[in-house]
Protein backbone atom coordinates (compact mmCIF):
# COMPACT_ATOMS: atom_id res chain seq x y z
CA UNK A 1 0.00 0.00 0.00
CA UNK A 2 2.67 2.42 1.30
CA UNK A 3 4.80 1.22 -2.00
CA UNK A 4 1.44 2.06 -4.49
CA UNK A 5 0.92 5.13 -2.33
CA UNK A 6 4.55 6.37 -3.50
CA UNK A 7 4.10 5.59 -7.14
CA UNK A 8 0.47 6.90 -7.63
CA UNK A 9 0.97 10.20 -6.31
CA UNK A 10 0.44 11.96 -9.36
CA UNK A 11 -2.22 9.71 -10.77
CA UNK A 12 -4.19 10.83 -7.27
CA UNK A 13 -3.46 14.42 -7.79
CA UNK A 14 -4.66 13.85 -11.42
CA UNK A 15 -7.90 12.63 -10.21
CA UNK A 16 -8.25 15.15 -7.44
CA UNK A 17 -8.15 18.12 -9.92
CA UNK A 18 -10.29 16.33 -11.90
CA UNK A 19 -13.40 16.17 -9.13
CA UNK A 20 -12.37 19.44 -8.57
CA UNK A 21 -12.26 20.88 -11.81
CA UNK A 22 -16.18 19.22 -12.31
CA UNK A 23 -17.46 20.73 -8.73
CA UNK A 24 -16.57 24.11 -9.56
CA UNK A 25 -18.43 23.94 -12.82
CA UNK A 26 -21.17 22.82 -11.07
CA UNK A 27 -20.99 25.61 -8.48
CA UNK A 28 -20.51 27.88 -11.28
CA UNK A 29 -23.49 26.76 -13.29
CA UNK A 30 -25.69 27.18 -10.14
CA UNK A 31 -24.40 30.35 -9.60
CA UNK A 32 -25.72 31.58 -13.01
CA UNK A 33 -28.80 29.85 -12.20
CA UNK A 34 -29.44 31.89 -9.26
CA UNK A 35 -28.02 35.11 -10.60
CA UNK A 36 -30.70 34.21 -13.81
CA UNK A 37 -33.71 33.45 -10.89
CA UNK A 38 -32.44 36.67 -9.19
CA UNK A 39 -33.20 38.77 -12.48
CA UNK A 40 -36.55 37.18 -12.91
CA UNK A 41 -37.39 38.23 -9.44
CA UNK A 42 -36.11 41.69 -9.58
CA UNK A 43 -38.19 41.92 -13.14
CA UNK A 44 -41.46 40.19 -11.56
CA UNK A 45 -40.91 42.97 -8.31
CA UNK A 46 -41.31 45.70 -10.57
CA UNK A 47 -43.53 44.67 -13.01
CA UNK A 48 -45.89 43.72 -9.70
CA UNK A 49 -45.19 47.74 -8.50
CA UNK A 50 -46.17 48.74 -11.28
CA UNK A 51 -49.12 47.29 -11.50
CA UNK A 52 -50.06 48.08 -8.35
CA UNK A 53 -49.50 52.11 -9.25
CA UNK A 54 -51.83 51.98 -12.69
CA UNK A 55 -54.67 50.04 -10.37
CA UNK A 56 -54.43 52.65 -7.73
CA UNK A 57 -54.12 55.15 -10.66
CA UNK A 58 -57.46 53.59 -12.09
CA UNK A 59 -59.03 53.40 -8.49
CA UNK A 60 -58.51 57.11 -7.95
CA UNK A 61 -61.54 59.27 -7.91
CA UNK A 62 -61.15 63.37 -8.28
CA UNK A 63 -63.60 65.51 -7.31
CA UNK A 64 -63.29 69.09 -8.19
CA UNK A 65 -65.65 71.27 -6.51
CA UNK A 66 -66.09 74.96 -8.38
CA UNK A 67 -68.07 77.55 -5.90
CA UNK A 68 -69.09 80.77 -7.17
CA UNK A 69 -70.25 84.03 -5.13
CA UNK A 70 -67.94 82.98 -1.88
CA UNK A 71 -68.43 86.15 -0.66
CA UNK A 72 -71.81 85.99 0.01
CA UNK A 73 -71.25 82.51 2.30
CA UNK A 74 -68.44 84.44 3.92
CA UNK A 75 -70.12 87.02 5.75
CA UNK A 76 -71.68 84.59 8.45
CA UNK A 77 -71.11 81.64 10.23
CA UNK A 78 -73.53 79.64 7.00
CA UNK A 79 -71.62 76.39 5.63
CA UNK A 80 -71.58 75.85 1.52
CA UNK A 81 -71.92 71.86 0.89
CA UNK A 82 -70.71 70.45 -2.70
CA UNK A 83 -73.04 68.02 -4.80
CA UNK A 84 -72.63 64.37 -3.67
CA UNK A 85 -70.57 62.38 -5.50
CA UNK A 86 -69.64 58.76 -5.87
CA UNK A 87 -66.01 57.30 -4.69
CA UNK A 88 -65.67 55.40 -7.77
CA UNK A 89 -64.58 56.91 -11.49
CA UNK A 90 -67.21 55.93 -13.49
CA UNK A 91 -71.39 56.02 -13.18
CA UNK A 92 -71.14 52.50 -14.10
CA UNK A 93 -69.49 51.50 -10.65
CA UNK A 94 -71.00 51.21 -7.15
CA UNK A 95 -69.12 53.36 -4.32
CA UNK A 96 -69.79 55.22 -0.91
CA UNK A 97 -71.53 58.72 -1.36
CA UNK A 98 -69.67 61.60 -0.33
CA UNK A 99 -70.09 65.43 -0.22
CA UNK A 100 -67.17 68.28 0.87
CA UNK A 101 -68.70 70.94 3.13
CA UNK A 102 -66.70 74.40 3.58
CA UNK A 103 -66.99 76.93 6.86
CA UNK A 104 -65.43 79.87 5.10
CA UNK A 105 -65.63 82.45 8.51
CA UNK A 106 -64.71 80.42 11.28
CA UNK A 107 -62.85 81.49 14.43
CA UNK A 108 -60.48 79.83 16.55
CA UNK A 109 -58.30 81.20 19.62
CA UNK A 110 -55.45 82.21 17.00
CA UNK A 111 -57.06 83.68 13.90
CA UNK A 112 -60.29 83.40 11.56
CA UNK A 113 -60.14 80.34 9.42
CA UNK A 114 -61.77 78.72 6.55
CA UNK A 115 -63.00 75.08 7.68
CA UNK A 116 -63.33 72.21 5.13
CA UNK A 117 -64.90 68.81 6.26
CA UNK A 118 -66.01 65.80 4.33
CA UNK A 119 -69.40 64.04 5.06
CA UNK A 120 -70.41 60.42 4.47
CA UNK A 121 -73.66 59.90 3.46
CA UNK A 122 -76.02 57.21 2.41
CA UNK A 123 -75.60 56.11 -0.84
CA UNK A 124 -77.49 53.12 -3.19
CA UNK A 125 -74.86 50.29 -2.61
CA UNK A 126 -73.88 51.13 1.37
CA UNK A 127 -75.29 47.26 1.28
CA UNK A 128 -72.41 45.42 -0.64
CA UNK A 129 -69.68 47.60 0.71
CA UNK A 130 -67.11 47.02 3.28
CA UNK A 131 -67.46 48.81 6.34
CA UNK A 132 -66.39 51.52 7.73
CA UNK A 133 -65.01 53.55 4.96
CA UNK A 134 -61.48 53.04 4.79
CA UNK A 135 -60.17 55.33 1.59
CA UNK A 136 -57.45 57.66 1.68
CA UNK A 137 -58.81 61.34 1.13
CA UNK A 138 -56.84 64.44 -0.14
CA UNK A 139 -58.21 67.87 -0.13
CA UNK A 140 -56.32 70.69 -2.86
CA UNK A 141 -57.14 74.13 -3.00
CA UNK A 142 -56.20 75.62 -6.24
CA UNK A 143 -54.31 78.26 -6.40
CA UNK A 144 -55.37 79.99 -10.01
CA UNK A 145 -52.31 81.39 -10.77
CA UNK A 146 -52.09 81.44 -14.76
CA UNK A 147 -48.79 79.75 -15.46
CA UNK A 148 -48.80 76.39 -13.93
CA UNK A 149 -45.40 76.11 -12.30
CA UNK A 150 -46.26 79.04 -10.00
CA UNK A 151 -48.96 77.67 -8.39
CA UNK A 152 -49.15 77.50 -4.88
CA UNK A 153 -52.11 74.73 -4.07
CA UNK A 154 -52.79 74.10 -0.44
CA UNK A 155 -52.98 70.05 0.14
CA UNK A 156 -54.04 68.18 3.25
CA UNK A 157 -54.40 64.34 3.40
CA UNK A 158 -56.65 62.74 5.90
CA UNK A 159 -56.88 59.20 6.73
CA UNK A 160 -60.15 58.31 8.35
CA UNK A 161 -59.83 56.69 11.73
CA UNK A 162 -61.49 52.94 12.08
CA UNK A 163 -63.69 53.89 15.72
CA UNK A 164 -64.88 57.12 13.65
CA UNK A 165 -68.45 57.15 13.99
CA UNK A 166 -68.14 59.73 11.14
CA UNK A 167 -66.88 56.58 8.92
CA UNK A 168 -69.11 54.09 9.73
CA UNK A 169 -72.28 52.75 7.43
CA UNK A 170 -74.46 55.73 7.91
CA UNK A 171 -77.55 55.11 9.19
CA UNK A 172 -79.50 58.64 8.45
CA UNK A 173 -79.51 60.36 5.54
CA UNK A 174 -75.86 61.85 6.47
CA UNK A 175 -73.38 61.00 9.39
CA UNK A 176 -71.87 63.57 10.96
CA UNK A 177 -69.10 65.89 9.14
CA UNK A 178 -65.28 64.78 9.73
CA UNK A 179 -62.92 68.08 10.16
CA UNK A 180 -60.65 67.50 7.95
CA UNK A 181 -58.27 70.88 8.21
CA UNK A 182 -58.49 74.67 8.91
CA UNK A 183 -57.26 76.97 6.27
CA UNK A 184 -56.19 80.88 7.84
CA UNK A 185 -58.04 83.66 6.11
CA UNK A 186 -54.32 85.26 5.59
CA UNK A 187 -53.16 82.73 3.61
CA UNK A 188 -56.15 82.48 1.89
CA UNK A 189 -56.24 86.01 0.20
CA UNK A 190 -52.61 85.69 0.52
CA UNK A 191 -52.27 84.33 -3.17
CA UNK A 192 -55.54 83.67 -5.85
CA UNK A 193 -57.11 81.29 -4.48
CA UNK A 194 -60.32 83.42 -5.00
CA UNK A 195 -60.65 84.81 -8.26
CA UNK A 196 -63.54 86.69 -9.74
CA UNK A 197 -65.52 85.53 -6.34
CA UNK A 198 -64.57 81.85 -7.20
CA UNK A 199 -62.36 79.07 -5.73
CA UNK A 200 -61.91 75.66 -6.76
CA UNK A 201 -61.55 72.46 -4.11
CA UNK A 202 -60.12 69.09 -6.05
CA UNK A 203 -61.68 66.22 -3.43
CA UNK A 204 -59.38 62.67 -4.10
CA UNK A 205 -60.49 59.33 -3.05
CA UNK A 206 -57.41 56.52 -3.07
CA UNK A 207 -57.03 53.21 -1.53
CA UNK A 208 -54.67 53.65 1.82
Amino acid sequence: MESHLQSAVRRHLDLACVKLTNIETKLNDTEAKLTNTEAKLNYTQEKLEVTRKVAEKLDTRKFIWKINDFKMFHKGEFSIDSVPFYTDRTESYYGYKLKARIYPNSDTLFAHVMTVCIVLMKGEYDAILPWPFKKRLQFTLIDQQEEPAERENITFVLIPEINQKAFARPVKEENEECWCSYISHKKFYSRRYLVDDTLFLQVEVSPL
